[in-house]
């Protein structure tokens, strides 16, 4: 059998119940050492497994549906490569990628071919190679799981850089999604206010379709909160107190401008209960 920890790690990463299943028959032909087959009826499973896996993440018409998709020759539909790239980049265009983001796609593609090249080569078991030392087969078990795991290694890794570079471009939208919506909880504690700096400490990507990318934003805002009528302060009757606030903002925008949001689908809450003395929300 192989490796728990390996095993652990890929189920973990399955997106349903029948993938969780298809790798528990997989593992469950190894324990039959009566089957001189089992490391190729092992091998067989896993290779449809994660033609199962990327069918269910990047189906066919969402991936078609992309401005960076071409058909190969001499296949039907994406092939997997394009599957787990979509997986990444959604309908991401390679434009925005290179002048937007500064990743280069042919070399984000190119990632992909060589982790699937190392599938291929761990999932095709010929009939010179028959297996039915135990070790051997242990081995082998644990070269297939590590190729399926590094498949989703490298789509976390990719889809980090995107990430990464995608939160670059998204301060300036922040900052408009503070100036033109009202914030109640800040309204709750001042007369007045007014944005400044808007700083992004994290940005994580919820969801990434052909057509737009859903967002998840946290970080601080400096605010100024301002007491009293505009002539009690231009006569110094009033206050204006300088603070900052954590915010969380959950957004839409489209996959062909990825770095607008769309204000109607943009919710921003910013947390004062350190003014009232409370502590501070833990975040979901």
């Amino acid at each position: 059998m192989p490796d728990d920890t390996l095993v652990k790690e890929l189920k973990s990463r399955l997106p349903d119940k029948f993938s969780q299943k298809m790798l528990d028959g997989a593992l469950h032909v190894l324990q039959n050492d009566q089957n001189p087959m089992r490391a190729q009826q092992f091998a067989a499973t896993s290779r449809e497994l994660i033609t199962h896996v990327l069918q269910t993440l990047a189906p066919d018409a969402d991936v078609s549906r992309c401005p960076w998709y071409k058909q190969e020759k001499n296949v039907d539909g994406p092939v997997r490569r394009q599957r787990a790239l979509y997986t990444c980049r959604g309908g991401l265009t390679d434009g925005f990628l290179k002048e937007k983001l500064s990743l280069d796609p042919k070399e984000l593609h190119s990632e992909f071919s060589g982790v699937f090249q190392e599938l291929h080569k761990r999932t095709h078991v010929r009939e010179e190679t028959l297996l039915a030392d135990p070790g051997e087969i242990e081995d082998f078990s644990n070269e297939v799981i590590g190729a399926l795991n590094d498949v989703f290694d490298t789509i976390d890794d990719v889809r980090r850089r995107i990430v990464d570079a995608l939160s670059a471009e998204l301060h300036g939208q922040a900052t408009s999604a503070f100036i033109n919506q009202t914030i109640e909880s800040l309204g709750d504690i001042s007369t007045h206010y007014e944005t400044g700096a808007v700083w992004i400490d994290d940005v994580g990507v919820l969801s990434l379709d052909a057509d737009r990318i859903e967002y998840r934003i946290k970080g601080s805002v400096d605010v100024s909160l301002q007491y009293g009528s505009g002539s009690d302060r231009r006569k110094d009757m009033g206050a204006e107190i300088e603070e900052s606030f954590p915010y969380d903002c959950t957004t839409l925008a489209s996959a062909s401008d990825p770095a607008k949001f769309d204000s109607e689908q943009t919710t921003m809450k910013v947390d004062t209960s350190s003014w009232h003395g409370e502590e501070a929300e833990q975040p979901n």
